[in-house]
C-alpha cells in the first residue's frame, strides 16, 4: 500500500496549523504577500492579542463587526458559530476567530468553494500535477447581507 501523506502535511491541513503557517508568513513576508486570509487568532494562545486587538478597534471607533469561530477538531461546518462580542467565546476554547468577510465572492447570489485536485510527487524538486476537472460546491440558499450573528454563515 501506498503512503497518500507527506510527513507534516497536516501543516496546511488542519485549520489551527494552516492558519499559524500563513500568518508565520505574513509576518516574514508582509502581509500583502499573503493576504488570502482574514485576520484570525489561534485560541487559547492567541486569545490576549484577538482581546488587545478587538479592544483596540472599538477605542479607535473601528467597526468590531462579526467574527467567525470555527473549532480545530470538527468539519463540514459543525460547531460554527458568529460573535460580535468577544465576551461570546471562551478564552479557553480550543478554535480560529477570524474576521467575518462582509462581501463575500458569490456566483449568482451563493456562496461556493472550488475544489482543485492536485497530485504532488516530490517536494524536491518541486512537481506537481493538476487534475483536469474539479469541484464546486454552492450554498443551498442566497447569500443576504443581513450581518447579524444570527444569520447563517
Amino acid at each position: 500500500q501506498k503512503i497518500n501523506h507527506f510527513p507534516s502535511s497536516t501543516e496546511i491541513t488542519h485549520k489551527d496549523r494552516l492558519c499559524f503557517n500563513v500568518v508565520r508568513m505574513q509576518k516574514l513576508f508582509g502581509r500583502a504577500q499573503f493576504d488570502f486570509i482574514p485576520e484570525s487568532y489561534i485560541l487559547p494562545g492567541e486569545f490576549m492579542e484577538f482581546f488587545h486587538n478587538y479592544h483596540g478597534q472599538k477605542n479607535n471607533g473601528g467597526d468590531r463587526g462579526l467574527w467567525i469561530v470555527k473549532p480545530f477538531s470538527m468539519s463540514q461546518g459543525k460547531g460554527i458559530y458568529l460573535i460580535d462580542d468577544i465576551n461570546e467565546v471562551q478564552p479557553d476554547e480550543p478554535c480560529i476567530v477570524s474576521k467575518y468577510l462582509n462581501n463575500p465572492l458569490t456566483i449568482n447570489g451563493l456562496k461556493f468553494d472550488l475544489r482543485i485536485y492536485v497530485l504532488l510527487t516530490s517536494l524536491e524538486p518541486l512537481r506537481i500535477y493538476i487534475y483536469n476537472e474539479g469541484l464546486a460546491r454552492f450554498a443551498t440558499g442566497a447569500y443576504e447581507k443581513d450581518h447579524s450573528k444570527e444569520s447563517k454563515y
